[in-house]
């Protein structure tokens, strides 16, 4: 503090010293060096109340998050905002900063004051009431935790706010993990779209570039992608929306594929590393260790979440804990909660960067081993008759990193493609999604399979039976299964070859051969029977009841329903669930018991309710329901809605269903005015698959623009939250992410107008509503 000898026990050489020190606290304790940014800030407003009360409550609040999330922009806002600081806010940038000793002197030259030690500047700040923001200190932890205790243990009226790609890990403090912006959920319309705070900050910033550009119907859903490829982070989206006016959302989208140096044009006045996210990521990359460094690129090879075990799989390291406990403390791994099991996931960005990082010697390693993993995980199962339900809900957890899996083995030319695109197909098959590009990928896989493996290519064929069926190509779907029978009778897999028989029966049956599709069905059912196995024997049943309905052998298809029912509500998935309710359903419509067939139809709904394929009959049979009840318009809303889920997922229905479903039309149709029908059919094209359930079940025509009236997923998550669940138990009921299940109450509370769980509890047991959980058995 003072340049003159000083003596023992004293601080200052004489009154002067001690008057200029003092006469320099109190000019720099009034200034403060906090300028808002001149751009609207979007988004954050919890994030900014909730570090504010941890303020409240703590002296060192530290925020901290991987690169481009914000976290300079939100402590900036947050001090814009805090009041009590009386003698200023000050903002020490870092950054520049290279060795841990010079960040007293950053903070001091900021201040305006003359100290060369922790001490010194203790008392420089003594007594006064100051907010301090300690700006990208993830370089300097050591040093910058020693200070901030110092610090705060001398000065009472001192506050500290910190941001860094990972914690000090100093006495006292609290630390605040700062994520993305919030994206929407699922298909949205552009007015929910607007919702998002992704969404608004990348419209902000592109019409500021480009005064035209506006969110429109049109261009809602390439917004909307782009902002989840770029994983909701801030600097990101605010890059990639520079680039608008230049590239378009199409050819952006495009471009970011597998590269981010598209996003290379920041701000003029922004810190270097600010103006590419390149840059950015590069800063944290650069401070690693070689370990963390080679687990980072290697992990670059999923594309999803992923648990321990796979991460020591494809990174090849003896040690994986430590690098990973490592790039989880940077914010370069992000935790999530699967099924009550601690994952990881990289960001997107975070992902390809990696991904330009890694050597081919290194994406082949890696390569090979996650697909000798994910073969040895699933692909046993591929010769029983289906996938086990069980394993069907694993595959779901894993599908992201299957899908590149495959692609990796499909650009390879590896063998172990063919059965790994089964695998995948029968995920896809399973959720009733991408039958255009199943069949693809099974089509290249058949080609490429050798001679020597002909237990890969029945596989196939039965797979792409299936598909093929689905899109309605029955000519197609009938060559495939007569060939999977032929080369399955030569191999030892009655399973397989009684899977084969089921889809051969089943093509028959479509095509309208009654009498040749009956005996492929009674030999499948007779084999699975033989293997003891429950969960495919209930499979052949449903099969085969439903083709018995098909043929107006009502008698056959009760006797089998009576035995496939109590099986359903033990064993089966949720798509087979549904498939055996709605037969059931169908059986007592047909039999002209229409409030069984509802209750049967609502119930199979209830189970299964994101299937494009399940999720139109359901609605069809509703529908015919309420033209039987004499419901004319719901009825034609509801037929309209399945009709039109059938088109947007190419999943056409069976003749013999639909003739039934005709007949309701025709029926309505007789009863109403011509204007009254098409209002009804063009309100029904409107309801989108999220929303179909909903629909069909609440008996909602429109969806609301802000109203009261909660999603089927959202009364779920309302009566879980009334019966007492937290966040993290509904995520593992729901198998979903709890960052889901946050979104999902934040809308539920927009909805409802009301800020607690206790007020969507008082709400749930006011309206009493009982939503079944889509998880249940049956």
């Amino acid at each position: 503090m003072c340049d003159g000898p000083v003596r023992p026990g004293r601080r200052y050489c004489a009154n002067a010293c001690r008057q200029l020190a003092y006469r320099r606290r109190k000019e720099v304790a009034g200034a403060g060096n906090i300028v808002p940014y001149p751009d609207t800030f979007i988004g954050r407003q919890d994030e900014i109340a909730a570090i504010g009360r941890l303020l409240g409550g703590s002296r060192l609040v530290t925020v901290t998050g991987p690169a481009g999330s914000g976290k300079t922009r939100l402590a900036t806002e947050v001090a814009c905002r805090r009041r009590g600081h009386a003698d200023g806010v000050w903002l020490i940038d870092l950054a520049a900063v290279s060795r841990g000793a010079l960040v007293v002197l950053a903070i001091a030259s900021t201040l305006g004051i003359r100290a060369e030690n922790p001490a010194a500047l203790a008392e420089a700040l003594t007594g006064r009431k100051v907010l301090l923001v300690l700006d990208n200190c993830e370089h300097l932890l050591p040093e910058c935790a020693a200070v901030a205790e110092e610090l705060l243990a001398r000065c009472g009226g001192l506050a500290m706010l910190a941001t860094s790609r990972e914690a000090l890990r100093a006495r006292g403090e609290r630390v605040f993990p700062l994520g993305e912006l919030t994206l929407p959920v699922g298909a949205v319309t552009r007015h929910q779209a607007a919702r998002s705070d992704a969404v608004r900050l990348f419209v902000d910033r592109a019409s500021a570039v480009d005064p035209g550009f506006r969110l429109t119907d049109a261009n809602t859903g390439a917004v909307v992608a782009l902002c989840e490829r770029l994983d909701g982070m801030p600097l990101a989206i605010e890059l990639a929306a520079r680039r608008v006016r230049v590239l378009g959302l199409t050819d952006l989208l495009s471009c970011l594929a597998d590269r981010l140096d598209v996003l290379s044009v920041g701000g003029r006045t922004s810190a270097s590393r600010h103006r590419s996210l390149n840059a950015a990521i590069g800063w944290d990359y650069d401070s690693l260790t070689a370990g963390e460094q080679a687990l980072w690129r290697r992990l670059s090879v999923l594309a999803g979440p992923f648990p321990l075990e796979l991460a020591k799989v494809v990174s090849g390291l003896d040690d994986v804990v430590d690098p990973l406990a490592g790039l989880e403390a940077k914010s370069l791994l992000t935790p999530v909660d699967v099924d009550g099991s601690v994952w990881f996931r990289q960001l997107e960005s975070i992902r390809v960067f990696g991904r330009e990082r890694l050597a081919a010697a290194e994406l082949a390693s890696a390569g090979d081993r996650l697909a000798e993993w994910m073969l040895a995980r699933f692909g046993a199962h591929l010769i029983e008759f289906s996938v086990p339900p069980s394993v069907l809900r694993e595959l779901g957890t894993h599908w992201h990193n299957l899908v590149v899996t495959v692609e990796w083995t499909a650009s390879t030319g590896d063998p172990r493609h063919a059965p790994l695109a089964c695998v995948l197909a029968a995920h896809w098959l399973d959720r009733g999604i991408n039958a255009a590009d199943t069949q693809e990928m099974l089509v290249t896989a058949l080609r490429g399979v050798p001679a020597a493996r002909p237990d890969y290519a029945g596989l196939l064929l039965s797979a792409l039976s299936t598909v093929t069926t689905v899109r309605g190509e029955l000519d197609e779907a009938r060559s495939y299964a007569d060939r999977a029978v032929e080369l399955e009778r030569t191999l030892n897999r009655p399973a397989r070859l009684a899977r084969a028989l089921d889809e051969q029966g089943h093509t028959r049956s479509c095509a309208g051969d009654h009498s040749g599709a009956k005996p492929c069905y009674l030999e499948s059912l007779e084999l699975l029977r033989a293997l003891g196995d429950p969960v495919a024997l209930l499979g052949s049943l449903n099969n085969l009841a439903w083709a018995a309905l098909s043929w107006g052998e009502r008698a056959l298809a009760a006797e089998l329903l009576s035995e496939a029912l109590p099986l359903a509500g033990r064993l089966g998935s949720p798509s087979t669930v549904t498939a055996v309710v709605h037969t059931a359903g169908v059986l007592a419509l047909f039999e002209g018991d229409a409030e069984t067939a509802g209750a049967r139809f609502a119930d199979s709904l209830a189970v299964d309710s994101e299937n494009p394929q399940h999720v139109a009959y359901t609605v069809d049979g509703l529908g015919i329901v309420a033209v039987e009840r004499g419901d004319d318009r719901r009825g034609l809303r509801l037929i309209a809605c399945a009709a039109a889920i059938r088109e947007r997922a190419r999943t056409p229905s069976e003749p013999f269903w639909q003739e039934r479903v005709d007949a309701a039309v025709a029926t309505a149709s007789t009863r109403l005015r011509p204007r009254d029908v098409a209002a009804a059919h063009t309100a029904g094209r409107k309801v989108t698959l999220e929303r179909a359930a909903e629909v069909a079940l609440h008996g909602i025509a429109q969806p609301p623009s802000g109203g009261r009236r909660l999603s089927a997923q959202e009364h779920t998550i309302a009566t879980l939250v009334a019966e007492g669940f937290t966040n993290d138990r509904i995520a593992r009921r729901l198998r979903v992410s709890e960052r889901t299940v946050t979104t999902h109450l934040e809308r539920i509370r927009e909805k409802l107008d009301v800020r607690s769980r206790a007020e969507v509890a008082a709400w749930v047991a006011r309206e009493g509503q009982t939503v079944r959980s889509t998880t249940t058995g049956a």
